[in-house]
């Protein structure tokens, strides 16, 4: 079983947030096959892509789709 991060948390709140994967995909500007990655714990997001889904999570950041 993968180990529940800060970063998998903070993405899955921020996909709450934004309704889909694809549209979280667009609000981070990243490759939705990456996210799934990330999502999954496959691998860690880059430093930026967590900063952007904290800000989103937060509420601070712009949403592309409501």
């Amino acid at each position: 079983m993968q180990k529940e991060t800060a970063s998998i948390r903070t993405l899955r709140r921020a996909l709450e947030t934004v309704g889909s994967e694809e549209r979280l995909a667009a609000a981070l500007n990243v490759a939705p096959l990456d996210l799934v990655r990330w999502l999954s714990g496959e691998s860690p997001p880059p430093d930026g892509v967590f900063m952007a889904a904290l800000d989103i999570v937060a509420g601070t950041r712009k949403r592309r789709h409501r």
